[in-house]
């Protein structure tokens, strides 16, 4: 009996712990800005609706035909995706709009909430886009890798005025994702610890795993345009992932898989080709939105 109650203990001292990980992630704050890449920019701190001070940086471009939000991965910042925005920005003729995500980066907040809460942050930017006479009325795009891409596409199903999505390794649905990530990190089973997590973290967000899910949202974004892109040797979140992503979209949708390419790591595979075939897709995306 004595061992029975340890191990339930023990269990119960996992699943706690393990959810505490999941939502509050290690913050690592930006070692470089965007002068460092050699573009300007400028800084800005929003506040959403909720109270949370969002840190964004925008580069602007002198002939703007739209402007992409870039969204940076779990326990990441927007400093990580400064080599992608160089890239954009150098053949793309499009503002780029970098923030943190709450609980990550100089943004407030203590709790990632994988797409529950930080919606109030896509519409606190998309609030500020539509107040500044520059950017008022250029088409938006949404850009993200991993958790960013995941919640680019809850974002788009959510906000119409987003017209397009590239999403580079998401997952498609938020609680095998979390089973998966608990295995490969900690080595816990699914079955009865892994989804003790997540049933956890499902009451400490107050919202149910499947509404932080893509999956169950990405048809809404038809017949705005989605690409999906995934490395095949992704092993954090496999490349079926992208599959069942592309399945579920609606009609304007195309998928990339490449296949050397590891966890949000296409970009750094694909150096020339990557950026002009995001260009490509956002160019088009607003031209048949227009």
């Amino acid at each position: 009996m004595a061992f029975l109650l340890a191990a339930i203990l023990s269990g119960l001292i996992w699943v706690l712990f393990g959810s505490h990980r999941i939502l509050h992630p290690i913050r690592y704050k930006p070692a470089v800005t965007p002068e460092d890449f050699g573009l300007a920019w400028e800084s800005f701190r929003l506040r959403t609706a909720d109270q949370v001070d969002v840190s964004t940086w925008l580069i602007r471009h002198p002939r703007p035909e739209g402007l992409l939000l870039l969204l940076h991965g779990f326990g990441s910042s927007k400093a990580e995706l400064l080599d992608i925005a160089q890239a954009f920005h150098a053949c793309s003729p499009y503002h780029l709009l970098l923030l943190d995500l709450r609980g990550h980066g100089e943004s407030g907040g203590r709790t990632a909430t994988f797409g529950f809460r930080e919606m109030l942050e896509i519409q606190a930017v998309l609030d500020f886009i539509a107040r500044d006479p520059d950017l008022k009325g250029l088409p938006v795009g949404c850009y993200g890798v991993s958790m960013g891409g995941a919640i680019s596409l809850l974002a788009a199903a959510r906000f119409p005025n987003i017209r397009a999505v590239v999403s580079d390794s998401a997952y498609a649905d938020f609680g095998k994702a979390v089973a998966r990530v608990q295995w490969l990190t900690y080595h816990i089973p699914r079955i009865p610890l892994g989804l003790g997590t997540l049933w956890v973290t499902e009451l400490r967000l107050g919202c149910r795993a499947s509404t932080l899910s893509p999956v169950q949202m990405i048809r809404a974004l038809s017949p705005r345009a989605v690409l999906i892109i995934h490395g095949m040797q992704d092993f954090t979140v496999p490349s079926e992932e992208a599959r069942v992503l592309f399945e579920a979209a609606g009609t304007a949708k195309e998928l990339w898989l490449v296949p050397e390419a590891e966890h949000a790591a296409c970009y750094y595979k694909r150096k020339e080709e990557y950026p002009l075939k995001v260009k490509e897709f956002f160019r088009d995306a607003f031209l048949r939105a227009a």
